[in-house]
């Protein structure tokens, strides 16, 4: 399994391998399944992909995307010039 962020993307690919036995008393079967896949997600402007950490943890995959810090908006007060009419 590898996670790849390049691009503003980020890239999950890995290979799924399953097995399957099932045997009665007249019959024996074996079935093995196998493939690769690949997913592709596009990050948000707010992403810092320098920082992504991604677990495997009993088979289940975690990828944790932090934000940026993104500055506050910050409301300025326009001063007019004008003289107030007598």
């Amino acid at each position: 399994m590898s996670v790849i962020a390049a691009d503003n993307r980020l890239t999950v690919t890995g290979k799924q391998e399953a097995e399957k036995k099932q045997k009665e008393d007249t019959s024996y079967t074996y079935e093995r399944s196998y493939g690769i896949f690949s997913r592709t997600f596009t990050l948000p402007d707010e992403a810092d992909a320098s920082h992504i950490r991604a677990e495997l943890k009993g088979g289940v995959l975690t990828v944790v995307v932090p934000k940026t810090s993104v500055a506050a908006a910050k409301r300025i007060p326009v001063a007019s010039g004008d003289k107030p009419k007598a």
